[in-house]
């Protein structure tokens, strides 16, 4: 009996609200740190930022307005200083929001003992973030800077400065109130940090004087259910409302099961085959350019790939649609194909090129399963068309960061690249000759000259014309197959109002009713 016993004192009931099933459970809560996918989106249900990312409930488009700010206005003489003026808001815990909070936020995302993922973006555009009296907050831009684009970098997440009684270090690795910030976070968002079971769940409570309007939903519970199998079977029987991560295989299943209601939306994101122009088989631009030409993106996935309200179909570095979402209004022309597909050019290019008769490895990570075999796949098939030879393999995401951001010891690899914002600000960090992400190898002063110009524009018509003109320029370099974006899928039952436009869910999350 006593054995017994001690297995009831352990047993936790489950907890109620509306349950969000997930892979893993946040490795932090803390929006300075580098972050698991699920602490970034967690990020949404506890802080805001002077601007929120927020989705229009009528055409599901994202757009960058005003949170913990009242007002942000721009210097008409330098163009490079705002001042924001905030809200009367206040932290979970009760304690004013104020500028110094915003002034520290800033300095935490800049000190490099924290190793911000957000610190190389924050510092390419802003200079400094003052606080001029206790609700003013002066932000200098490096460089002029229009406010379409100057509004979405002031997204980040703003934390106090004072926690538990205690004011915190800069160095949010430093002290243990420091590193208990990061498992149980005071915000201002939405909802408001509650328990931490690990390995289970985390629960959220409604914050009721949230500034926006109190959440529809009381208590939010983020479960860990790791088994994609399992978690699909959970929703099925209704003790999960809502999944977030999922594959364009399993929705036919999904699609079964009645009282589904898919939230599909098309992310800031691409897939690309990354080519290493280090291996003497990929040095000539030639050679790259082939590889482009052989590829019929639209036949990578048949039932996916091939249909065009789930898939864009990207000839070059930007997405196809960058001007369209964005600048609907200009009716600016799409972006024209670098190197399409096309077999005789293709076959042309790799006899030219030598390519014929060459072996390569192509990598991709487990985290892009079942779709990225089939990709993958369908690249092996489609290459030996042109006389080369491919082995595609899967790796472990740990081996295949390493080999190809780390040491840069691959051939090709099947890459995703997320984390844009809706302009594809950082996308010089794939590109240009030192950027942080650029793997491939392949670096040229033009480029990064026009990189230089396209960061300096601030006139939306000339950014445009410049964006085009990076794209060209790219295009010339081939330094990766670009191939698709693919609209991705949140299943959920028994949630009203929920609007899911971008990789993060939550953005819409307090309008969520059951």
């Amino acid at each position: 009996m006593a054995a017994t016993a001690a297995v009831f004192m352990f047993w936790q009931r489950e907890p109620e609200g509306l349950v969000v099933g997930i892979s893993n459970l946040p490795d932090s809560l803390n929006p300075v740190l580098e972050q698991n996918l699920q602490g970034m989106n967690a990020n949404e249900l506890v802080f805001d930022g002077l601007a929120n990312f927020e989705v229009d409930a009528a055409s599901g488009k994202l757009n960058a307005e005003l949170a913990l700010a009242d007002s942000i206005s721009q210097d008409p003489v330098t163009k490079t200083t705002y001042t924001a003026i905030l809200k009367d808001v206040k932290w979970h815990d009760g304690a004013a929001v104020t500028a110094a909070d915003v002034a520290y936020s800033f300095a935490a995302y800049m000190a490099p003992e924290n190793k911000s993922p957000k610190r190389d973006y924050l510092n390419s555009f802003i200079s400094s973030v003052k606080a001029q009296d206790a609700k003013t907050v002066v932000i200098e831009f490096r460089k002029p800077i229009p406010e379409f684009r100057a509004i979405p970098v002031l997204t980040f997440k703003i934390i106090p400065e004072n926690y538990k009684g205690t004011k915190l270090s800069t160095n949010l690795r430093s002290g243990e109130k420091e590193r208990a910030f990061a498992t149980a976070p005071v915000g201002t968002g939405p909802f408001v940090f509650e328990s931490w079971e690990i390995g289970k769940w985390l629960t959220f409570k409604a914050n009721a004087s949230y500034l926006r309007h109190p959440p529809a939903t009381s208590t939010l519970v983020l479960r860990r259910v790791l088994d994609p199998v399992i978690r699909l079977n959970e929703f099925r029987e209704a003790r999960i409302n809502l999944i977030l991560e999922t594959s364009p295989a399993d929705r036919p299943m999904v699609e079964k099961m009645g009282g589904v209601q898919f939230s599909s939306f098309m992310p800031y994101a691409f897939y690309q085959v990354a080519i290493n122009s280090k291996k003497p088989t990929f040095a000539s631009p030639t050679a790259r350019f082939a590889l482009s030409a052989a590829v019929d993106r639209k036949a990578l996935v048949p039932g996916v790939t091939d249909r065009d309200d789930l898939t864009i179909v990207n000839d070059g570095a930007f997405p196809s649609d960058l001007f369209s979402r964005n600048f609907a209004e200009y009716n600016v022309p799409p972006f024209e194909a670098t190197h399409p597909h096309n077999p005789a050019t293709a076959a042309s290019l790799a006899e030219k090129a030598g390519l014929k008769g060459q072996t390569a490895v192509l990598l991709f990570p487990d985290s892009l399963g079942d779709l990225g075999q089939k990709m993958a796949d369908s690249l092996v098939a489609q290459y030996a068309k042109i006389g080369l030879t491919v082995e595609a393999k899967r790796t472990g995401d740990q081996v295949f960061n390493r080999l190809v951001f780390g040491e840069k010891k691959y051939d090709l690899a099947l890459v995703y690249a997320e984390g844009f914002d809706n302009l594809y600000s950082d996308m010089g960090k794939w590109y240009r000759g030192n950027g942080a992400l650029n793997v491939t190898g392949v670096a040229d002063p033009g480029l990064d000259a026009l990189f230089q110009t396209w960061d300096n524009t601030v006139v939306a018509t000339d950014w445009i014309k410049v964006t085009r003109e990076l794209q060209t320029k790219i295009g010339s370099l081939q330094p990766s197959v670009p191939l698709v974006s693919l609209k991705k899928d949140v299943y959920s039952r028994a949630i009203k109002n929920i609007v899911i436009a971008s990789d993060n869910p939550f953005l819409s999350v307090e309008e969520w009713a059951q």
